[in-house]
């Protein structure tokens, strides 16, 4: 196992990985354990990239623990959201192939092991707003991420289309 953490304009956020990939982001420092580790250091080059608006290789992501669903959910995505876009619970239930499961999609989100790397941040409720966010400062840091990405709000906290 192999542990590191970087310092970004949200404060620290850390990275856990093993032999088969990158295991979860979080929020706050860690104790640093073999840092010079490979996926380690293709995470800091991808959170390093992406917050200076670059963008460079994925990570190897390890899965296993995820049911074929939650892998589903979010790999589609993954795969299928660019900066600055958004897209409602129902629209990627929809597009993943589970029409009626927005609130599962939800529950995906909320335990996302890799927030910014896969964009739970760019999902949003069908009306506009934001919706919540399971990382360290909740919707503040959900509606700072969208911002970085070049989205805008309008005086009631709605993303602008």
């Amino acid at each position: 196992m192999a542990q590191d953490w970087f310092p970004s304009p949200l404060g620290p956020i850390n990275f856990e990985s093993n032999r088969d990939g990158l295991v979860k982001i979080g929020w706050g420092e860690v104790v640093r354990k073999n840092p010079e580790d490979a996926t380690i250091e293709t995470t800091r080059k991808w959170i390093t990239s992406y917050f200076e608006g670059v963008t460079v290789e994925l990570p190897c992501i390890d899965d296993k623990t995820l049911t074929k669903f939650q892998r589903n959910i979010l790999m589609h995505l993954r795969d299928n959201t660019t900066i600055g876009e958004t897209i409602t619970y129902a629209e990627l239930a929809e597009s993943a192939g589970h029409p009626c499961a927005s609130r599962a999609v939800g529950s995906v989100m909320a335990m996302n092991p890799w927030p910014i790397l896969i964009p739970c941040h760019r999902v949003v409720r069908g009306d506009g707003i934001i919706g919540n966010y399971s990382g360290l400062g909740g919707t503040k840091t959900k509606t700072r991420l969208l911002i970085h990405e070049g989205r805008k709000f309008d005086g009631n906290g709605k993303l602008v289309y």
